[in-house]
């Protein structure tokens, strides 16, 4: 029997929804976890990636979930506090090749974009890529038939005015630490899977783990955006590793220039 879906706090009810659809899209190509197993949750946002894998082995698991962005924390942390038994430990620094202090922007009325990586300099780039990524996926049926059949200038108009909420934002400062620095901390010897999703920072996330750490991870998931930019970069580090690395890339990910790199220790 499996473990019934947890309903978390969130901040945005729909953005709960949205990254709840996209979790099942993290364990194909050879990613699974077993009972017993450690998980690293990159960029956690409220926790709906680690709730998934918390349901999934019915609460036999260690989480340990990295957000650094203050609100998207408090709300990580009550979760944790209320649906994970003591499973889920929540870390409120980011992760990056060295420990620094950054300013993130945060959206509030859509968390899921906040960023180290998106300031007022580029969030009209930013906001059009989003659009095209949404407009596709509806494209796809993602949010019913109904929508599907309305032309795409004008779902693109409808998408890209719901996303001026982006161009709000709000600056942390927020403190960042190497991978490393964590797993020693935190007294972790082995990692059983490291998801990262962390909106542009992959490479200075897998920068962050030195040498002696590496093989402590067995599988790694990792959303990579600029994609054309990055891909080849993240799979390279993850192949000098040792893993086997598949990726892909699905129709509305290519709109969005993201894509899915997945590394399983042969």
């Amino acid at each position: 029997m499996t473990m019934k879906t947890i309903e978390l706090h969130s901040i945005n009810r729909w953005e709960a929804s949205f990254l709840r659809a996209e979790v099942d899209g993290y364990f194909t190509h050879g990613i699974e976890c077993t009972p017993g197993a450690t998980v690293l949750d990159v960029g956690a946002n409220i926790g709906v990636f680690s709730a998934a894998v918390y349901e999934r082995l019915d609460g036999d698991v260690r989480i340990y979930a990295f957000e650094p962005m203050p609100p998207l924390h408090a709300t990580l942390e009550r979760n944790a506090r209320d649906f994970f038994n003591g499973r889920l430990t929540a870390l409120s620094y980011g992760l990056a090749s060295r420990d620094d202090e950054l300013d993130f922007s945060y959206v509030p009325a859509a968390t899921i974009f906040s960023s180290s990586s998106r300031d007022q300099g580029n969030i009209e780039a930013e906001q059009r890529r989003v659009t095209a990524s949404v407009v596709e996926m509806i494209r796809q049926g993602g949010l019913g038939p109904v929508l599907r059949r309305v032309p795409t200038p004008i779902l693109t108009l409808l998408v890209s005015r719901k996303l001026r909420v982006m161009r709000r934002l709000e600056t942390h400062r927020v403190k960042v630490r190497p991978l490393s620095s964590a797993l020693d901390e935190q007294g972790i010897d082995q990692v059983d899977l490291l998801k990262v999703d962390v909106e542009g920072a992959e490479l200075e996330v897998l920068a962050g783990i030195e040498e002696r750490h590496w093989p402590l991870i067995r599988q790694a998931v990792v959303e990579v955006e600029r994609w054309q930019q990055n891909r080849d970069t993240v799979c390279e580090v993850l192949l000098a590793h040792g893993f086997t690395v598949s990726t892909e890339q699905d129709p509305v990910q290519q709109a969005g220039d993201i894509g899915m790199v997945f590394a399983v220790r042969p």
